[in-house]
């Protein structure tokens, strides 16, 4: 989903006409300080090294797997669903982009420590 910031009172009249003719039901978010596009890449391309370099519980998982494992393991918002028989529940959802830039650069931090510490050759630490 994009976005528009709030650079000036132009930007801000825009939206409270987008949000005066908006039809019922329509969902409105706002964020402060949403995370960066660097921080985004570095997430994306951090957890695609892990990917490729380490098993969970003997198995491999792909890069947007192991995304949902650490910012669950961050404390971040992870969507779950019942499995189909309702034994358990599975993460399906957990996007980066909802974050701040604070909280994505914790993020980072997190990935980079756990990959250290599990032997993850990063690509790119910059």
């Amino acid at each position: 989903m994009s976005g528009i910031v709030i650079r000036d009172d132009r930007d801000r009249s825009f939206l409270c006409e987008m949000i005066a003719t908006a039809k019922v039901g329509t969902i409105v978010e706002m964020r402060l300080d949403p995370l960066t596009d660097p921080q985004r890449k570095k997430i994306k391309a951090m957890c695609a090294d892990v990917a490729k370099q380490v098993q969970h519980e003997g198995r491999f998982y792909d890069a947007s797997q192991w995304q949902i494992l650490f910012m669950h393991a961050c404390g971040q918002e992870v969507e779950m669903m019942p499995s189909l028989d309702g034994s358990t529940f599975i993460p399906y959802e957990g996007k980066s982009s909802k974050m701040g830039k604070q909280d994505a650069g914790e993020l980072i931090a997190f990935i980079e420590a756990w990959g250290t510490q599990n032997g993850v050759i990063f690509k790119e630490i910059a």
